[in-house]
């Protein structure tokens, strides 16, 4: 619990900052923590590469809570998902369907690889990354102040990996 904490203080503090700084994490709190930070720290766009919302770090209160918050400032959500789970269990669904107005959700084919290895990401604006490079256990390289790195993943998700996913968006109704 005290370990959970001090990654806590410790993601609150590079991301409240914008700090260019590169570190890692592994396992569904922690992703859960630095994606609840993404949200809390974009103002206008949040992209997600993703398998789905199985509910491992989608389920999380502090996660739900920030995601919410987000959306009810205004801000767009766009996520391709590898497997249309939205008729499952996982909590982000019904805030996704209540601010359906924000969010475009697809169904896509297309997957991303480094070095052979499938990865899932999200940008938060246009500067903050979580690269997830082991998407069985959540491993991940998070930045929150880097706006290159952030823009090769913003071009590649909409320019490579949307097109094609349009023609199958998730319904939320």
């Amino acid at each position: 619990m005290k370990e959970l904490l001090n990654y806590t203080e410790f993601v609150e503090n590079l991301a409240s900052k914008g700090k260019d700084e590169v570190f890692f994490n592994s396992g569904p709190e922690h992703a859960a923590i630095v994606m609840s930070r993404i949200f809390k720290y974009s103002n206008k766009e949040v992209r997600i590469l993703c398998g789905g919302f199985n509910g491992a770090v989608s389920n999380d209160e502090e996660y739900l809570k920030y995601l919410e918050a987000f959306l009810q400032r205004g801000g767009r959500l766009k996520i391709l998902a590898e497997e249309d789970l939205s008729k499952g269990a996982s909590k982000i669904f019904k805030i996704l369907k209540k601010h359906r107005q924000n969010v475009e959700l697809y169904l896509t084919h297309s997957r991303v690889t480094l070095k052979d290895t499938p990865v899932h990401f999200a940008v938060g604006d246009d500067k903050m990354l979580r690269l997830e490079t082991g998407t069985r256990d959540y491993t991940a390289q998070v930045n929150f102040g880097d706006a290159s790195e952030a823009d090769i993943f913003i071009r590649l998700f909409d320019n490579n990996l949307m097109p094609g996913s349009k023609e199958k968006p998730i319904s939320l109704n």
